[in-house]
């Protein structure tokens, strides 16, 4: 786990850049998909660390087979393993959530009542009370 991870200065400023940018970007496996794109991004843009682990797979088949073949037996410990793993209700915005999206699950951004999640257009808005699991970034 990487537990000495601090948010920067204007982290909030860079969040909502990470965010803005990404806004209309269409779900990618591999590329820019819930993990590779938009927590690891909001992960860098808060923390300036990079994350994103040596894989390739371009399927959710491929991605839950890189997940298996680093040891985790889902996206949720996966995420578990880098960072700290809190209640929902502790959530702060620019934390991690783990949501019931797709194939192999989800993950999204907290952000004030609401996560935001990566839809097949782009970027799209859930309820907070659907982090199933959270994880804090810095």
């Amino acid at each position: 786990m990487v537990s000495d991870l601090k948010r920067l200065p204007g982290w909030r400023a860079r969040l909502h850049a990470e965010i803005e940018a990404h806004r209309h970007e269409p779900f990618t496996w591999g590329a820019w998909d819930c993990a590779l794109g938009l927590a690891a991004g909001v992960v860098e843009a808060i923390t300036g660390a990079d994350l994103r682990p040596a894989v390739s797979y371009d399927t959710a088949a491929g991605a839950l087979r890189a997940l298996r073949a680093a040891g985790h037996a889902s996206l949720g410990d996966a995420v578990a393993a880098v960072l700290p793993e809190i209640h929902p209700a502790m959530a702060r915005d620019g934390d991690i959530a783990l949501v019931d999206e797709g194939e192999i699950g989800g993950l999204a951004v907290f952000s004030g009542g609401t996560l935001i999640v990566l839809t097949l257009d782009g970027l799209g808005v859930r309820e907070r009370a659907a982090a199933k699991r959270a994880y804090r970034v810095g």
